[in-house]
């Protein structure tokens, strides 16, 4: 008589999916999320107090194994951070060697505070992930200090100092924190004034007003607004002799 394999009871893993983050965020669970290795052996995770934390402790998010870490053809690059987990490539993004099992914890919005690269002990998982919310608090008072400054300069209409610290807090990549929210609204309110800031200057042929907002606003869409209405400055005048 032939025997029946045992069952191998392990985590019951989510797929990466928005519907996955929104239940994170609902409960405030943070996530495990699991890059395999090319084998990807799930008796490797067949420990019944992992399974008993991914029901009740956190998120398990498995993702599919790959080996490919190019960007997307075409893909446009911005300064605002996006989420890692929801991205066309997690593993190029969250910066996984190839080929090698790694997990990262994160908070509930996929933001990375620890990882491993070998399958834990219940207990150690656990004692990193009651870890996150003190370095998210770490990391909210960073951003909500930059996002003072930003604000306290832009009401001052200090455009360029305002613009330092919002861009200090998009380079730490991270998403869906309080201050980093209120950063990017922030943003997208001087871009919009300073693109009519250019628009203006452009009507006027104002050079050196075009030139300062190109300084100012260096690396954004408004700093190459500016550069190209440097290049063009008569652009809207042959346009209104043709109409």
């Amino acid at each position: 008589m032939t025997s029946t394999p045992a069952k191998v009871i392990a985590p019951a893993w989510e797929k990466p999916s928005s519907q996955a983050l929104d239940r994170a965020a609902s409960t405030k669970m943070p996530l495990v999320i699991c890059f395999p290795d090319e084998k990807d052996d799930p008796a490797a995770f067949a420990d019944p107090e992992l399974v008993e934390m991914a029901a009740k402790d956190a998120v398990f998010i498995k993702m599919p194994y790959t080996s490919i870490r190019d960007k997307a053809p075409g893909a446009e690059e911005s300064v605002i951070p996006t989420s890692k987990l929801l991205s066309d490539n997690p593993a190029r993004d969250y910066r996984v060697p190839v080929g090698k099992l790694t997990l990262i914890l994160a908070d509930c919005h996929g933001n990375e505070y620890f990882r491993l690269t070998s399958v834990p002990k219940a207990k150690e998982l656990k004692a990193s992930l009651e870890k996150i919310p003190a370095q998210m608090e770490k990391a909210e008072s960073r951003l909500r200090k930059n996002y003072d400054s930003a604000r306290a300069a832009w009401d001052k209409q200090d455009q360029a100092n305002a613009l330092k610290p919002i861009l200090k807090n998009f380079k730490e990549g991270l998403v869906g924190l309080e201050a980093q929210q209120e950063t990017i609204t922030l943003y997208n309110q001087i871009l919009e004034a300073g693109l009519e800031k250019v628009k203006k200057a452009h009507e006027r042929g104002d050079m050196e007003a075009l030139k300062g907002l190109s300084k100012d606003f260096k690396g954004t869409s408004v700093g190459k607004a500016a550069d190209d209405a440097l290049k063009n400055p008569i652009a809207r005048v042959t346009q209104e002799k043709k109409n």
